[in-house]
């Protein structure tokens, strides 16, 4: 029998996502992304089955090496353009650790829809006392990257599936060229700190490079089949595809490059903590278990909260230090 806490825990949580969900489901009717036709849909992912992860994410040779500012923010011409003049922008604030370039960095990877940059600038002063660089990155069509006339995030994760394929190829390739010039600064090693939509990226990320310290995933969306089709947050996503013809089974063919489900950590996975939202049904615990599992020898974390919820950033990071003290030394302070 459960307790009057998890109850009530459980009430909670599921208010707080209920009233998320109903403001996500409600801006997808709006259609600000545009949709995709079936055909389009068919075309663009038999052009994808045939091309390796590695190729899917890497740096165009064109691109030439990111100019990341000394401190504070900078907009950069995106590596990987897509379709939006405002999102065809790189943007980041950089906090340096204590020994400048020669301290690791750590990346924070916010939510879909964030809307507020207050919590992550607290927590990269936190990891400036701990020795660590921080780089706060604008993820696709959220922050200074948001288009004209929509809202942060919200041409990120909608029906439109290519684009939101799109969106999260630029993100991979953005932050991989980012990583690239800061080991050209001689920046030892990064870290990957991701929430929901930004550990969806994260994710990949681990998988793609090899210069990885360490990562922290908080209800990352690894799963993005069960995010489309049975998240409550993607109801009116969901109709939107059905009207258009566009299956389950047809998108299923992009998770190979979509998702980190069918690959490998390049880092050691005991450098990995997958963390869980007991009560959250966008990122579903079974869904970061199965990814756990997959990636043997990384550790998970669950606590009583839904997908919105602020208690897996101090807890992850807490987890952190007494998991893996070498990295958070007063040699590095």
């Amino acid at each position: 029998m459960k307790s009057k806490d998890e109850l009530w825990r459980r009430w909670v949580a599921k208010a707080y996502d209920g009233i998320s969900f109903g403001m996500i489901n409600a801006l997808h009717l709006r259609g600000a992304a545009g949709f995709c036709s079936l055909e389009e849909m068919e075309a663009y992912i038999e052009q994808l089955e045939a091309v390796p992860i590695d190729e899917f994410y890497r740096i165009p040779e064109e691109a030439g090496s990111a100019d990341i500012p000394e401190f504070g923010h900078r907009f950069l011409d995106s590596p990987r353009p897509y379709d939006c003049e405002e999102n065809n922008q790189v943007s980041l604030e950089y906090w340096p650790g204590p020994d400048g370039w020669n301290s690791p960095v750590m990346f924070l990877l916010h939510g879909v829809m964030s809307v507020s940059d207050v919590g992550y600038k607290l927590w990269a002063k936190k990891l400036n006392a701990l020795g660590w660089g921080a780089i706060f990155f604008h993820l696709p069509y959220h922050y200074g990257r948001r288009p004209k006339n929509a809202m942060s995030g919200e041409m990120a994760l909608t029906s439109n599936i290519i684009r939101t394929t799109e969106g999260i190829r630029q993100a991979v390739i953005e932050m991989r060229w980012i990583n690239q010039a800061l080991r050209e600064r001689g920046v030892p090693a990064i870290g990957i700190w991701a929430t929901s939509y930004g550990g969806w990226i994260g994710s990949l990320l681990a998988v793609l490079e090899n210069d990885v310290r360490m990562v922290m995933l908080l209800e990352p969306i690894v799963d993005v089949d069960i995010a489309i089709w049975e998240s409550p947050a993607t109801r009116t996503l969901r109709r939107q595809l059905r009207h258009r013809g566009i299956t389950r089974d047809l998108l299923r063919r992009l998770v190979p490059v979509a998702c980190p489900t069918h690959h490998q950590p390049k880092l050691d996975s005991d450098k990995i903590l997958l963390a869980a939202g007991q009560y959250d049904e966008i990122a579903p615990t079974r869904t970061i278990r199965a990814l756990q599992q997959h990636w043997r020898g990384s550790h998970y974390m669950e606590l009583p909260q839904g997908h919105v919820g602020y208690q897996l950033m101090p807890q992850s990071l807490k987890w952190a230090r007494n998991r893996w003290p070498e990295l958070f030394t007063e040699s590095q302070r």
